[in-house]
């Protein structure tokens, strides 16, 4: 019988905002990973990492963030800034659930 290991998760109090994707995309391929690599060394998925490389995906939790710039041997203050609020609006998936329903006509 295997164990499973209980799933991360990342504390979503304070947010880091990314600088650049590309510079996140380049000292990826420098330390020689794919996205699906990098995700599953972090603990995220690979769409995660795609969001924050092609600017999908603004911002990250500070623990996200370490996990990268940790395998990516590189500094946090290179990748990321620390977000100015640790309130940020709500994040949505690339569906847009945000929007409004259009009524329909009974």
């Amino acid at each position: 019988m295997s164990t499973r290991r209980p799933k991360v998760r990342y504390l979503r109090e304070v947010w880091m905002k990314v600088i650049s994707g590309e510079r996140i995309a380049k000292a990826r391929r420098r330390a020689g990973y794919t996205q699906y690599e990098l995700a599953a060394l972090t603990k995220c998925t690979q769409a995660a990492i795609s969001g924050l490389e092609t600017g999908n995906m603004p911002r990250c939790s500070e623990d996200l963030a370490k996990a990268i710039c940790k395998w990516l041997d590189r500094d946090v203050e290179e990748l990321f800034e620390r977000h100015g609020d640790s309130r940020v609006e709500r994040v949505t998936n690339a569906a847009g659930s945000t929007h409004q329903r259009k009524k329909v006509a009974a």
